[in-house]
């Protein structure tokens, strides 16, 4: 098991700020444009979080493995109203298991396999900044995927080639990653969803071959 806690103390963080009127409207500095004038200022911010990481190895079962982990981060900004607390495209709390069956060797033409599962949880990003219109929550969502793989013996070579297939994003879920820039775009007239998805159910294979 690894723990692995921080805190990070920043001065001077960078950042932009609407500029506005002393009446609190906005200053429009092209007219033909309508677009609001923003300028860098600085503060302080602190950062803190951290990551928890399981891996068990049943004994005397040593071909299975069992993985978690666990990653969270906050990150704030000194003396700002609510708005504008949060950092900006800060990830979300995030789980991810993992079983996974390794065989180093199967029979004569088989070594080296493996087969797995998956799952990946986002937790709700709730905490976001939401001045100016820069970011939106993200709501929570799951990922599923598996892979096998193996290594195939043929003309005296153990690995003369090997054989992965992978999938990810399994039950095909529709979800936007709450990092990505896309998730704000404009409406998807042929769905009407505001914003671009992360990539559906994706199966892959891959074949290496050593001479």
């Amino acid at each position: 098991m690894e723990i692995t806690p921080f805190v990070n103390f920043i001065q001077n963080y960078i950042y932009l700020e609407k500029l506005v009127a002393e009446d609190g409207t906005e200053i429009i500095p092209d007219p033909t444009d309508g677009a609001p004038a923003f300028q860098y200022t600085a503060g302080n911010a602190t950062l803190l979080g951290g990551e928890i990481y399981l891996d068990i190895h049943p004994h005397p079962i040593e071909w299975l493995h069992l993985e978690n982990s666990f990653s969270y981060v906050q990150a704030t900004q000194s003396n700002q109203p609510e708005s504008s607390k949060y950092l900006p495209f800060i990830p979300a709390p995030r789980y991810r298991g993992e079983i996974k069956a390794e065989l180093k060797e199967v029979n004569h033409t088989f070594s080296n396999a493996y087969i797995k599962f998956g799952i990946d949880y986002f937790f709700k990003q709730n905490r976001f900044f939401s001045a100016y219109g820069t970011e939106t929550a993200t709501p929570a969502y799951t990922l599923l995927s598996a892979g096998i793989g193996t290594n195939i013996k043929a003309f005296n070579r153990s690995d003369f080639m090997s054989l992965y297939i992978s999938g990810e994003n399994l039950a095909d879920v529709a979800y936007q990653n709450h990092l990505s820039r896309l998730k704000y775009a404009l409406e998807n007239p042929a769905t009407g969803r505001m914003g671009v998805f992360n990539m559906g159910r994706n199966i892959s294979v891959k074949m290496i071959m050593n001479f």
